[in-house]
């Protein structure tokens, strides 16, 4: 999608924060949550939505958890 400037476009970020708050990145919700029971009691699936530039990612928002699509 594009959002004004060349080669700027909206996206989504996500990733799990563990217990400890320690973060690890994923490319999808789905893949994060296939990998959050890898990570813990108290771990969660978070996104947030960003713009992506050419050598710059600006965040638009604050990190949201993410409640599982099965749940």
């Amino acid at each position: 999608m594009q959002t004004g400037g060349i080669g700027v476009a909206a996206d989504r970020e996500w990733v799990i924060q563990n217990a400890t708050g320690k973060k690890f990145v994923y490319d999808s919700e789905a893949e994060a949550f296939e990998e959050l029971e890898e990570y813990g009691e108290g771990a969660a699936v978070l996104t947030r939505l960003v713009y992506r530039g050419l050598f710059r990612t600006k965040p638009l928002e604050d990190w949201q958890p993410v409640q599982h699509p099965t749940q």
